[in-house]
């Protein structure tokens, strides 16, 4: 879990960087944009992979339904 948000908060970072070294290039900026896109999606999607492990970890926890 914390590796996947550090990883998203490292990739968010480098794309701002990006982008605002671009120095007014439209391909370097959209590139800086899609890695910092790219942060974002990884960062979202291990959000919802920890809240689903902690339910699976519960229903586990709470044994068979009845």
């Amino acid at each position: 879990m914390l590796r996947g948000l550090a990883a998203a908060l490292v990739l968010i970072a480098v794309g701002i960087a990006i982008a605002s070294l671009a120095g007014g290039r439209t391909a370097v900026t959209a590139v800086g944009v899609a890695v910092a896109g790219v942060g974002s999606v990884v960062g979202v999607s291990a959000a919802f992979w920890a809240i689903g492990r902690s339910e699976d970890r519960e229903r586990e926890r709470r044994g068979p339904e009845p």
